[in-house]
């Protein structure tokens, strides 16, 4: 795996990730004042650099077979344990929690999508 397709990968992740949040933060604040992003903008470029990087492990050596599979489950356990990963201390309730958790899931899929595009 040439480290341009990792660099152009790990920025269109990253840009995907940025978008997801702007609108994640939009959606939860509903117009609310607030900054653009709930968490700082560096830990979602080290996400998607760690996951460009996982995912250039993945298509560089395994191929491109399973890797909706691989990327769900991924995004499961990304997601999953919750919204510390955001900040969030109060507890979610459970439909929110599960509507929140499944968002997130796609997030990530779609993340392996973009580096199914761009490195197979």
């Amino acid at each position: 795996m040439a480290l341009r397709e990792i660099g152009i990968s790990w920025l269109l992740v990253a840009g995907w990730f940025l978008i997801w949040e702007v609108a994640a933060a939009r959606l939860e604040r509903r117009g609310n004042a607030g900054g653009w992003f709930r968490t700082p903008v560096q830990i979602y470029l080290a996400e998607a650099l760690l996951l460009t990087l996982f995912g250039a492990l993945w298509f560089g050596s395994l191929g491109t077979g399973g890797w909706p599979i691989m990327f769900g489950l991924l995004g499961l356990l990304m997601e999953w344990p919750g919204p510390l990963r955001s900040g969030h201390r109060t507890p979610i309730p459970p439909g929110r929690r599960a509507r929140v958790t499944g968002a997130g899931i796609l997030r990530v899929i779609a993340a392996g999508t973009i580096m199914w595009w761009r490195m197979r």
